[in-house]
Formats: structure tokens, C-alpha cells, sequence
């Protein structure tokens, strides 16, 4: 028996941003922009991206406003870890039919058009391909989309990798079997090295779990300079001005 050598091999030394630049094609049904990805057109994205694959980094909170690029940031963290760091993955969205849209829409695309995913992921129409719509099979891993709204979809599998999207919308319940959440965080115990994202746009403060997860974390905020002063602040309406025939810019 032959064995693959680079089984045994360390991580990579590379980010999920340095990959996505590096490997990531954006299909042309997700973009107006298709071609090659560009992490520095959404700069603060970056950081978000590297936390995830940073070694001393468990859990990561997003929580941004709507059509900041959060679909974007999991995509490239999903082709991160099939091509460079193979492992389960779970991405759970707030009901089972948005899971079957995410990968019709924007998974599959990506798959198609980056070729070290191609690669690696069997063509669904093939004969045994392990692919189907709902769980993909690759060397060294898998990726399966569940619906927070679906016990079956939630039964037990060990998971290294966990991406909740939209958290605040989903149920408190997945059915009978309790907070879809501390289910799906149940699956990571067998990981020394799991890596837990929660994204979300917040909600009402007193009930978002997005928002009292941020309040517990380290609160990192992308900042700006003043143009003024140089002084990095964080966005606020009140301090952005707007001149004629001019970006829009901060101030102190």
C-alpha cells in the first residue's frame, strides 16, 4: 500500500485570505465582478478570514450589517479548509431549504470555478461521487449543510470545523431535540483544534445571541484614520462628511 506523504505533513504556513488570493475564483452567478478574488476590494475582511485559520483562535463573532461579503468569508473558509487543511465540515444555516439554495447558488459555483476544488470534489453526476446536495465527500474531510430547523439534519457526527450563519434566525428549538446551537457545538468536543464561527446581522439587543456573543468576545472593530488627525476611529455617521466630487471620509 502506497500512503500519501503529505498526510503527514504540518498546516500550511498560508491565511484563509492569502489562499482565497491566491486560489479563489468568483463564478460569474455570484458577482458582477467574476474572476479572480481580491481580498484588499473589502479590506476589512481580511482580518476576519485570518483569525479563522490562526492556530491560538477557537471562536470567531461576526457580526456585521447585511451584504458586507459574510456568504463570501464562509465560502472562502470552506475552500480553505478543503484544499489546504482537510477536514469535517458543518455549515449551518437558519432552515434546510436555505442550506439547499447556498449550495445550489453559491457553493457549487465556487467549486466548479476554482480549480484545486474542482479537483478535489467529485462531479455530482459522476457514479458514486460522495457529492450530493447536501453533504460532499473530499480527501481527508467532508462538508455537510444542515438546516437549524432539522433535527435529522443535525444527528450526530463528529465536526472540526462549524460555521453558523444568520444565528439569529435560527429556531430555539430544532424540533424536539433543543437550541440548535449547543447541538451543533456538542460535535466539536473531539477536536483539540475545532474552529467555531458564529455570523450574524443582529437583531433586537435583548434577544440577539449574535449580539451577546460579540459582547463576550474582544470586541474587535474595523477602524479608520482621521483625516485629520491620523487617530484611528471606528465607522460612525455623526463624524463622515461628504464632499463635492469626493470619497466620503471620517473625522475626529
Amino acid at each position: 500500500m502506497i500512503l500519501d506523504k503529505s498526510f503527514w505533513l504540518p498546516p500550511p504556513d498560508l491565511s484563509i485570505s492569502q489562499w482565497a488570493d491566491e486560489f479563489r475564483r468568483i463564478p460569474p452567478e455570484a458577482s458582477a465582478e467574476p474572476g479572480i478574488w481580491n481580498t484588499s476590494r473589502a479590506e476589512y475582511q481580511r482580518e476576519i478570514m485570518n483569525a479563522i485559520s490562526d492556530s491560538l483562535t477557537e471562536r470567531v463573532i461576526m457580526m456585521t450589517a447585511a451584504q458586507v461579503g459574510k456568504s463570501e468569508i464562509i465560502l472562502n473558509t470552506i475552500g480553505y479548509y478543503i484544499d489546504k487543511e482537510p477536514a469535517p465540515i458543518l455549515l449551518i444555516n437558519p432552515t434546510l431549504e436555505m442550506g439547499e439554495s447556498f449550495s445550489k447558488d453559491r457553493l457549487a459555483p465556487m467549486i466548479r470555478d476554482t480549480p484545486c476544488l474542482s479537483a478535489k470534489i467529485a462531479d455530482p453526476r459522476t457514479r458514486d461521487s460522495g457529492n450530493t446536495l447536501l453533504h460532499k465527500k473530499f480527501a481527508g474531510g467532508h462538508i455537510t449543510i444542515a438546516g437549524a430547523n432539522s433535527p435529522a439534519s443535525l444527528a450526530s457526527r463528529p465536526i472540526r470545523i462549524l460555521l453558523c450563519d444568520e444565528v439569529d434566525r435560527y429556531p430555539l428549538s430544532a424540533g424536539t431535540e433543543g437550541d440548535p446551537l449547543t447541538l451543533a457545538m456538542k460535535r466539536t468536543q473531539n477536536f483539540w483544534n475545532r474552529r467555531i464561527v458564529w455570523v450574524s446581522t443582529p437583531t433586537l439587543r435583548s434577544t440577539s445571541r449574535i449580539s451577546q456573543a460579540f459582547e463576550n468576545s474582544s470586541q474587535e472593530e474595523w477602524t479608520v484614520p482621521c483625516k485629520r488627525c491620523g487617530k484611528y476611529n471606528s465607522f460612525e455617521w455623526a463624524r463622515i462628511i461628504y464632499k463635492e466630487r469626493t470619497e466620503p471620509v471620517m473625522i475626529c
